[in-house]
């Protein structure tokens, strides 16, 4: 039954990192770089923030799969979290580089939930986010893989409705 589950999460994360490589290829590369407003992202950093999210939540799982119950995750504030948004790192970012890293991605997730059982799905651990503490492993593939990256697929194309 797992196997059923997780190949359902495997086709909606590959879907979303389908999309946002067709939006890449078929949007202006100037326009790529344009944040809609000063609070906002532009959809490049919305790109770095997934191929930097996706890399810590799947190494995150990896983890917990090897030690069940391990404290894990992070908090908005996280380093690496904010580096990957930084406008200046965003600014030196090659779009068919980010094209090739995303589609990376789906072989990484692929693996990584081929490890994942039903029994694993339901343990739970202790989480450095205190939103996240004492979720099932359940929660990390679910929100924070993918619907994660399906969230941000469609902040992508919103924000480039508002800057093209």
């Amino acid at each position: 039954m797992t196997s059923a589950v997780i190949n359902e999460k495997v086709v909606e994360f590959k879907q979303s990192i389908e999309d946002i490589v067709t939006v890449l290829k078929n949007t202006d590369e100037k326009t790529l770089y344009v944040k809609p407003s000063t609070e906002e992202w532009s959809a490049m950093q919305i790109v770095s923030h997934v191929l930097e999210a996706v890399d810590f939540w799947v190494t995150d799982l990896e983890a917990l799969l090897v030690v069940p119950g391990a404290k894990w995750g992070r908090n908005h504030e996280h380093v690496r979290r904010l580096a990957a948004v930084e406008e200046g790192v965003v600014a030196a970012l090659k779009v068919d580089e980010c094209i090739t890293g995303l589609q990376n991605l789906v072989p990484k997730v692929e693996a990584a939930l081929g490890k994942v059982t039903e029994a694993d799905l339901e343990k739970t651990a202790p989480s450095y986010n205190p939103n996240f503490d004492g979720k099932p492993l359940s929660f990390l593939v679910d929100h924070l893989i993918v619907k994660h990256v399906v969230g941000h697929y469609g902040q992508i194309v919103r924000h480039l409705a508002k800057v093209q």
